[in-house]
């Protein structure tokens, strides 16, 4: 990022840098849609989608606070917090967005970065 901001000002173009903190972004992720995106955008097929669907979906989560736990829920949508898949998934479902950037002459560069970790413990509920 700092090279292209150097040679920009070399180019006596202009820079702006914006950061989002977009904190529950990677929760609202349609499995659908970026099952959809990475078939028709990226040509993931196959075996590799397959496997991707399989990674997004059914997953379950619980909410702790002290020492009281909800019951495990599956979750309907979203990207697995804390893992290693995650920034390149959420990257890959907002890439439309690269796109339109990129359709009026701009130059950009993308970032994500999750670092909450993901911890599933059966705690005695029932599955839904």
């Amino acid at each position: 990022m700092m090279n292209d901001v150097y040679t920009a000002g070399d180019d006596r173009r202009l820079t702006a840098a914006i950061g989002l903190d977009i904190s529950a972004a990677f929760d609202t992720i349609s499995h659908d849609v970026m099952i959809d995106r990475l078939h028709v955008d990226f040509g993931l097929s196959s075996t590799a989608l397959n496997w991707t669907a399989s990674y997004l979906t059914q997953r379950k989560q619980y909410v702790k606070v002290g020492q009281h736990s909800s019951c495990l829920t599956t979750c309907s949508s979203g990207i697995p917090q804390g893992s290693v898949l995650g920034p390149l998934l959420f990257a890959a479902y907002v890439s439309p967005v690269g796109d339109l950037i990129e359709s009026y002459g701009v130059r950009y560069q993308q970032y994500a970065d999750d670092t909450q970790p993901e911890n599933f413990v059966q705690n005695g509920c029932p599955d839904p």
